[in-house]
């Protein structure tokens, strides 16, 4: 299964900023919400939230997904901005790392609010 050392080493930025950027926040993290759009459409028959693809909408997920994304989304912006921290390479790539991770974080509040 997963290795909870793994998992740790994220969370504490001792991953590498590209890994953890590229393969914790981007494709691990559209592959998870893939597959909570596509628990809604089974469990929930809530087919409003794909309403065409690629274009996910996010207000039609039930409270228990939103708390999910919310979840996620705040464990893996911790550890990218761990690793940014971290990061002993060029400034400009801790730069926009901090902005993207900020923006992410900023707009979960759509998912509540909109």
């Amino acid at each position: 299964m997963i290795n909870s050392a793994l998992i740790k080493d994220f969370f504490e930025g001792k991953v590498k900023l590209w890994k953890s950027y590229w393969l914790v926040g981007e494709l691990l993290n559209g592959l998870i919400l893939l597959i909570i759009f596509n628990l809604e459409i089974y469990f929930f028959n809530n087919s409003g939230s794909v309403s065409q693809i690629p274009f996910l909408n996010f207000n039609n997920l039930t409270l228990i997904s939103k708390i999910i994304i919310f979840l996620w989304t705040i464990f893996i912006s911790i550890g990218i901005w761990r690793s940014a921290e971290n990061y002993k390479g060029n400034f400009i790539w801790i730069l926009l790392t901090f902005i993207i991770v900020a923006y992410r974080c900023y707009s979960l509040r759509l998912i509540f609010f909109v």
